[in-house]
């Protein structure tokens, strides 16, 4: 039997993850649908959805502006319009929104940005599967998520330190699940498990510098490891606290670098370190 939820359980504490500006929602915000589709109208016109295929379809303000505005525009499987790169809903729109039960809302993002952290609400939703940008590795049976942003030093240090005593997983990209006990395995993303970039060695299959023995294909996933540059040049700081993550609380060391420096393998031995002595 197909999941089903309503646009209110999908987009629950979600609003300010879209960048929407402002919302108003239908009458059927609350009526159940099953893992609806997403579509972007870059066109004037654009060929009928079938009917019986919940929508959320995103447009822009060019777009929108030379579409003549009534029911027969917005198609019966469309069930939430959003318009990207807007922060208020045309008048025109509410006054349409009065007659037809589509939710429709007002997003800071570009179509693009914002179709894809749909596609990543869609999957937590209805998959119970997220998508994290990070450097995934394994400490004494403890999956250990790294996050932060390109450049940073997340990939040499995770490779450092597997090449020590611990295993690598994956690079970029992260994907996240519950296995039927309820724990949160991780693994790398099918498509690019086997590869990783750094800017040394660019993009090479990880088999060229780790043994096979260092490489595992998934994890349970302990700890998550947030690395942020700071603004001061003080010393880099850890600091503990938690991260929910499909409705399971993990703990989460986040860290804060200098402007000018680097997340490194001492830095991620540390950090490794007062996880095992914790947990």
């Amino acid at each position: 039997m197909k999941k089903t939820l309503s646009l209110k359980e999908i987009f629950q504490g979600k609003i300010a993850r879209l960048g929407i500006e402002e919302i108003l929602p239908s009458r059927g915000w609350q009526n159940k649908i099953s893992n609806p589709s997403i579509r972007l109208i870059n066109r004037i016109t654009y060929p009928p959805l079938k009917n019986d295929a919940a929508t959320i379809a995103i447009t822009g303000s060019t777009v929108l502006s030379k579409i003549c505005v009534k029911q027969s525009d917005i198609n019966n499987s469309i069930v939430f319009l959003v318009l990207a790169e807007s922060s208020a809903i045309p008048a025109e729109l509410k006054k349409l929104a009065r007659s037809i039960d589509v939710t429709i809302a007002a997003s800071k993002y570009d179509k693009y940005y914002l179709k894809s952290i749909l596609k990543e609400v869609l999957h937590e939703k209805f998959q119970e599967k997220v998508f994290v940008h990070g450097v995934l590795l394994e400490a004494e049976g403890k999956g250990i998520l790294i996050t932060g942003a390109s450049g940073i030093g997340k990939t040499t240090a995770a490779l450092k330190t597997a090449a020590g005593k611990y295993y690598w997983l994956a690079d970029d990209v992260a994907v996240i699940k519950k296995n039927k006990h309820g724990e949160l395995i991780a693994a790398g993303h099918k498509k690019i498990s086997n590869y990783l970039h750094t800017e040394a060695t660019g993009i090479i299959p990880v088999a060229d510098l780790l043994e096979p023995e260092q490489i595992k294909k998934s994890t349970k996933l302990a700890a998550v490891v947030e690395i942020e540059k700071s603004t001061e040049n003080d010393s880099p700081a850890i600091m503990q606290g938690t991260k929910n993550i499909l409705g399971t609380k993990l703990i989460c060391f986040q860290i804060k670098i200098s402007s000018a420096g680097y997340f490194n393998e001492n830095l991620l031995e540390k950090t490794i370190s007062q996880l095992l002595k914790e947990h």
